[in-house]
């Protein structure tokens, strides 16, 4: 037999190995998803998910790329939420939209796509349970940050469970943008060790309001960054100013910044926690 015989041979067995093995998560996968049915838990977790990715990734010894082994464990993580639960991501459309790829990147091929024309008709099937998490575009290179998706922030009891960011790189000396995503869901995510938090803060239209509402994240060391603001409803002079700063709600609410920005702020809403963005 030739070595190219005998090394085809030796994948035949290694494919069949890995089929095995395959199978046999699912079925502890179909196992999980019974529970999570009975105790009425979320069918995503996000911090399991960059838990997991990280684990393999720093466990591996190659040759396998991390990108490479993320991409593999995507489509099998995707398969096993399939078999949970009839996962349902809603998605700003159409079908192959640019929230519907970052979405498949997330999400993997396994799971139910839904689409709506508008950013309101994703946070409406969201909101309903008619799906289990919704894909909108938080920030286009093009244009800049979508002033509809954080309207309806501003507006919903959803939270942001993970963010996606796509087209990141570098372009000679100067940086690609990269087009950023976020993901909605009905309940709030466990700290996943490596977290950010969007806040946004009701402040008064007037001078000095938005520097005095940033004073307690510099006096408690909290690094910002994503900057934007929205006015508030019609009849007031508010605005609803949004910020993104490194930590978990929990890590946030020990240090004292909520306290501290109520004093500061005419309300302040979390949005959500959730896992950094892989590069």
């Amino acid at each position: 037999m030739s070595d190219l015989a005998t090394l085809r041979k030796k994948i035949d067995a290694l494919d069949g190995e890995l089929l095995r093995l395959l199978n046999e998560r699912a079925r502890v996968a179909q196992e999980i998803g019974v529970i999570k049915n009975r105790e009425s838990l979320p069918i995503y977790s996000p911090d399991r998910e960059i838990r997991l990715l990280r684990s393999l990734v720093g466990r591996s010894e190659g040759p396998l790329r991390p990108e490479a082994i993320r991409a593999i464990y995507r489509e099998i993580m995707s398969a096993s939420l399939a078999i949970e639960k009839d996962v349902a991501i809603a998605c700003l459309g159409p079908s192959g939209s640019p929230s519907h790829q970052a979405a498949l990147g997330k999400f993997g091929s396994s799971v139910r796509y839904t689409f709506a024309p508008e950013v309101s008709g994703v946070f409406a099937e969201v909101a309903a349970d008619r799906a289990d998490c919704g894909v909108v575009p938080l920030e286009d290179p093009a244009h800049g940050l979508v002033n509809h998706t954080l309207d309806e922030l501003a507006a919903t009891d959803l939270s942001i469970c993970a963010e996606i960011a796509l087209g990141s790189g570098e372009d000679g000396d100067t940086a690609c943008p990269s087009a950023r995503y976020i993901v909605l869901g009905r309940t709030a995510n466990a700290p996943s060790g490596h977290d950010r938090t969007m806040l946004m803060l009701r402040i008064e239209n007037k001078p000095g309001a938005l520097v005095s509402a940033l004073e307690p994240f510099k006096d408690l060391a909290i690094n910002l960054d994503h900057f934007s603001n929205r006015p508030a409803k019609k009849g007031s002079n508010d605005i609803f100013f949004f910020v993104q700063a490194e930590g978990h709600t929990r890590d946030l609410q020990g240090s004292d910044l909520f306290r501290e920005l109520s004093k500061k702020c005419r309300a302040v809403k979390v949005l959500g926690s959730y896992p950094k963005a892989e590069a």
